[in-house]
């Protein structure tokens, strides 16, 4: 079985610097600095995508490991892909990383040209549950992909580590492909809080857990400048970030981590109604809030 980066990915322009490339829209949008008190401090983001740049400006320092499993090729990122996605999740300027004290591990599952295939993307699944991941992204789509790893998606729950995964960008093409009942799947959404055109609508395989901001998103570039990506891809290391952030704080308090299942019926609640009153197909429950999610570390009596 071969998958690939989602469809439709559509690629922005790049910047030398930060100081030249857009403000992202998406952290005011979603009050994330109310959980950054501790930034992600002790937990661990695992990237399973097209490698890294570890010594971009924004992963230099954070990158825990960064491993090949795509025969032939480095851990280098010579796609461009998996070093944006790091950058969202965890990149060292607040403007660029939801969670920038966490550490990441690089698992590069999809070859340079975007591609990979069932035996690569197990085994960085693998890797990262046994090297300390409390928390995973796979921005990966195509026909067949869960069947192939439904089974570590229920091992990583099993050990206290929160998997997101992309919708996916095929909307008018037939939609999501079966999910497992208890990954966290993330749609995408634009600047003024719509559903992206390109994000996958739930359907009777796949329910969306929430969505968060998936559109003109700037982040880490391999080389060391920056590019600005749309897609569900960017979307959900941005909700990876935000998991390790509630994470970091609920651990700070001496709150119990949270689980899958925890964390998708905290979505469900603590967030932005941006469609039709309730869940809806579009963006599940809604955009991400940190005002709203702050409020679950209040213990209740």
């Amino acid at each position: 079985m071969m998958w690939k980066l989602p469809p439709d990915l559509v690629v922005g322009p790049s910047f030398g610097t930060l100081s030249l490339a857009p403000t992202n829209w998406g952290m005011a949008a979603t009050h994330i600095d109310r959980l950054r008190t501790r930034n992600g401090e002790g937990e661990v983001i695992a990237i399973l995508d097209t490698g890294l740049d570890p010594d971009h400006p924004e992963l230099s320092g954070g990158v825990k490991a960064n491993v090949s499993f795509v025969p032939g090729e480095s851990a280098y990122d010579g796609n461009g892909h998996g070093t944006h996605c790091a950058g969202t999740a965890a990149g060292s300027s607040p403007s660029v990383g939801v969670a920038g004290k966490a550490k990441i591990l690089g698992g590069k599952c999809l070859s340079n040209a975007g591609n990979g295939g069932t035996d690569g993307i197990r085994n960085a699944m693998k890797w990262a549950i046994a090297n300390g991941a409390t928390v995973i992204s796979m921005s990966i789509g195509g026909q067949g992909f869960m069947e192939g790893v439904e089974d570590l998606v229920r091992l990583a729950d099993e050990a206290g580590i929160v998997t997101c995964l992309a919708a996916g960008n095929e909307r008018g093409e037939g939609g999501m492909v079966r999910f497992p009942s208890s990954a966290i799947v993330v749609a995408a959404v634009d600047s003024n809080g719509r559903y992206a055109s390109f994000s996958n609508p739930a359907s009777t395989n796949a329910i969306l857990s929430c969505a968060a901001p998936g559109v003109g998103i700037t982040s880490a570039k391999p080389g060391g400048g920056y590019q600005m990506m749309s897609g569900t891809s960017m979307a959900t290391p941005f909700v990876a970030g935000v998991v390790a952030a509630l994470q970091s704080e609920r651990v700070a308090r001496g709150l119990a981590r949270l689980k899958n299942a925890d964390i998708k019926r905290l979505f469900g609640s603590r967030n932005v109604d941006t469609g039709k009153p309730g869940a809806d197909v579009d963006t599940g429950p809604g955009l991400l809030d940190g005002e709203m999610l702050k409020l679950s570390l209040i213990p209740t009596p």
